[in-house]
């Protein structure tokens, strides 16, 4: 009778597993397996050929996975991605890691990073080419990326990248151009927790453009920041960021599952600029105009927060650079503007064909709007200057019968009973004055705005009511008189009451988008 003999192969290539799957306990004390890499169990004649060789998991020698690490460091951010790698979510993954990253190379005196941790087979590992490329390719196209780029004002570039796909994760940091000096490293390190708000942002579900720390940034030091992402978002597909900032402009692009995000900021006039209080004043009156585009036109309530997110951002903390000179010495200039910088903005929603019936029916949201500014003349004492406001709304959408949540639509008529709205809209506004010998010679607001409804009432899929509502108003404002009687008073003595009057002026020159408030 043939007996079974187990036989242990001892090849001493054979790789461990990083964490092994326990083994099961058998019957027979004989059969328990010893720890050995692998083992291999022939049956009947024990000088027969050797079958396939196993390892204690069950695998072929080579095949069980382990953990490759680029680098054997055990600092900060390698144990951090110790940690975070066992998550499945790449937010996990990625929390604190990027403030980690920016402040152990401060700390290390911009000494450059590179770290990576793979999950593959014992047999790649031991393969340095294979692996190599391996890294190579997490480091610069893994699934989800992001990185930011730094200039300073000396000419050097600092990039930082966080990298995560399903069977990886990895951190570099590099410079180029030259060592960073102290005062670099400072602002540089400053600006992680900047980074890590972006990251937590763009990871958030759903997903948040937090960009306002990364416009606060130390323009004596640096020149500009540059952050780009292509993340994997809720339900598979693609969102893409990219971020600019410098002393002169700013831009976002976001392109996602929801839509489009656009938005470009002039900051080279800055003789326009108003101060903080006059600043926030009309970015909260553009934010409320926002709310109603989004209102009137049914957009998409995430893809319309990223948007007054980003808008938010571009237009606070402008660069506290050497300002010239303002338009005049005298505050009735600025009553006349917004006191923002000039700017262009847009967003567009992915058009949805809900109504199986009537696939030409689509939900689409698109707005725009900007502000453009332009300073004319010799000198202070002849010039003039006009600055427009516009913006323009195209939505369509689906609801029910009582205004309610939009219906479900299918191929039944049962389901065909709801109203289809179609919205156009437009507005614009433009101040202007003019200035002849040091005098005040002109000054006007010119405003108008118009709202275009189409509402189609469908029950059980036939049309019963097609009503189209027109609404326009407009309005121009002479302020001479009232500019120039606060020039005087103002040589004079404080007049609040004055005061109180290029106050009101100055709401009225902000977009309006209503056609009711225009009519007088």
């Amino acid at each position: 009778m043939n007996t079974l003999t187990p036989v242990i192969a001892t090849n001493p290539l054979i790789l461990r597993p990083a964490a092994t799957t326990p083994v099961a306990t058998l019957a027979n004390p004989l059969d328990v397996l010893p720890v050995r890499p692998s083992s291999v169990v022939s049956l009947g004649n024990p000088l027969a050929d050797a079958v396939d060789v196993y390892t204690r998991n069950g695998l072929l020698p080579g095949q069980e996975t382990v953990r490759a690490w680029e680098s054997n460091s055990q600092d900060t951010v390698t144990q951090l991605m110790n940690t975070r790698f066992n998550s499945t979510s790449t937010a996990n993954r990625y929390s604190g890691l990027g403030s980690a990253l920016m402040d152990q190379f401060s700390k290390s005196g911009g000494a450059g990073i590179s770290q990576s941790v793979l999950n593959t087979t014992a047999d790649r590992a031991g393969d340095a080419g294979a692996i190599k490329a391996d890294q190579a390719f997490l480091h610069s196209q893994a699934d989800n990326q992001v990185s930011l780029s730094i200039k300073t004002a000396s000419g050097k570039t600092v990039t930082f990248t966080l990298s995560s796909q399903k069977d990886g994760l990895g951190v570099q940091a590099t410079v180029e151009g030259g060592d960073l000096s102290a005062e670099e490293l400072k602002a540089v390190g400053q600006l992680g927790a900047a980074f890590q708000a972006s990251v937590d942002g763009l990871m958030a579900v759903p997903p948040k453009l937090d960009l306002g720390k990364l416009t606060q940034f130390d323009a004596n030091v640096l020149t500009s920041v540059d952050l780009n992402a292509k993340v994997t978002a809720q339900g598979g597909e693609d969102l893409t960021l990219a971020f600019y900032a410098d002393s002169q402009s700013r831009t976002t692009r976001m392109s996602g599952p929801a839509g489009e995000v656009n938005l470009a900021v002039d900051l080279k006039n800055t003789a326009i600029l108003g101060d903080a209080k006059q600043q926030a004043k009309a970015l909260n009156a553009y934010l409320a105009q926002f709310d109603r585009a989004q209102q009137r036109g049914s957009a998409n309530a995430d893809l319309m927060t990223m948007f007054k997110d980003a808008f938010s951002a571009m237009n606070s903390n402008y660069p506290q650079t050497a300002v010239p000179d303002a338009l005049s010495r005298s505050p009735t200039d600025k009553g006349l503007l917004t006191g923002l910088a000039d700017f262009k903005a847009s967003i567009k929603q992915v058009a949805d064909a809900t109504n199986a019936m009537r696939p030409s029916e689509v939900d689409s949201f698109s707005y725009n709007v900007s502000q453009n500014t332009q300073v004319n003349g010799r000198s202070n004492a002849d010039r003039s200057v006009t600055q427009h406001q516009q913006s323009t709304l195209s939505a369509s959408f689906h609801k029910g019968l009582d205004g309610g949540k939009p219906p479900v639509l299918d191929g039944n008529r049962e389901s065909q009973n709801y109203l289809y709205v179609q919205v156009q809209d437009k507005a614009s506004s433009t101040a202007s004055f003019a200035y002849k010998d040091g005098q005040l010679a002109s000054a006007s607001v010119t405003q108008s705005a118009s709202q275009n409804t189409r509402t189609q009432k469908y029950v059980m899929a036939q049309l019963v009511e097609d009503t189209a509502v027109p609404k326009e108003g407009s309005s121009k404002r002479d302020y001479l008189a009232l500019l120039e009687h606060a020039a005087q008073a103002s040589k004079n003595a404080r007049d609040t009451r004055e005061q109180s009057a290029l106050a009101d002026m100055h709401d009225s020159i902000l977009l309006q988008d209503d056609p009711n408030a225009l009519i007088r």
